[in-house]
């Protein structure tokens, strides 16, 4: 003769926990399964346009920080005194690392899994370098003209001149360093997005 207890083990493994609508099968000592994650989704399309816009950002922010630590009047009355016709502009490709990981975030955070807007964060932290640098030219030059036209103006109206000018007196380590941006984003995107194995 069975026990009650007996008879409601008995049930409660032929028909599931009451509440459910489908039952499970059921092992004494044994958990019911547990369902999946839901499956992580990516978002190409904000991700492009905040990659893009930050690339942007990045190169405004790279050329007014020029802007902000080169002194040039102070270079101008050096190569006046020194009869130097050319001037040595310090450059801050140096940040080519940082920017590039900047740029590279919002593709590993928004799309993480997808390597080809890794390598499009790249391509655009390359274009926010070469770019910020051409306009850093247009802040200085603007600087020196007094404010008789702005750094847009001329960065718009006279690029060929700018490209010309910094590209010409860019030193031996500019373009390594200016590398580091594009690796940078790559980079980033690999290590931040990608999903990992647990």
């Amino acid at each position: 003769m069975s026990q009650p207890w007996q008879q409601q083990t008995q049930s409660a493994a032929g028909f599931g926990h009451p509440g459910f609508g489908q039952p499970y099968p059921y092992q004494p000592g044994t958990a019911p399964p547990v369902p999946p994650p839901p499956a992580r989704r990516t978002s190409p399309g904000p991700a492009i346009a905040l990659t893009a816009a930050v690339a942007v950002a990045a190169l405004l922010l790279y050329g007014f920080l020029t802007g902000m630590v080169v002194d040039l009047d102070a270079l101008v009355e050096e190569a006046i005194r020194t009869g130097d016709s050319e001037l040595d502009i310090a450059q801050l490709t140096w940040l080519a690392a940082a920017v590039g990981a900047l740029v590279g975030l919002p593709a590993a955070k928004l799309a993480p899994g997808r390597p080809g807007l890794y390598w499009l964060a790249g391509v655009l932290a390359l274009a926010a370098m070469l770019l910020g640098e051409t306009f850093a030219t247009a802040v200085l030059a603007a600087e020196a003209s007094d404010g008789a036209e702005s750094a847009f103006e001329l960065f718009f109206d006279d690029f060929s001149d700018l490209w010309e000018s910094w590209t010409e007196n860019a030193h031996g380590l500019t373009w390594p360093l200016v590398a580091l941006a594009p690796a940078g984003a790559v980079l980033t995107g690999y290590l931040l997005g990608h999903p990992r194995k647990p």
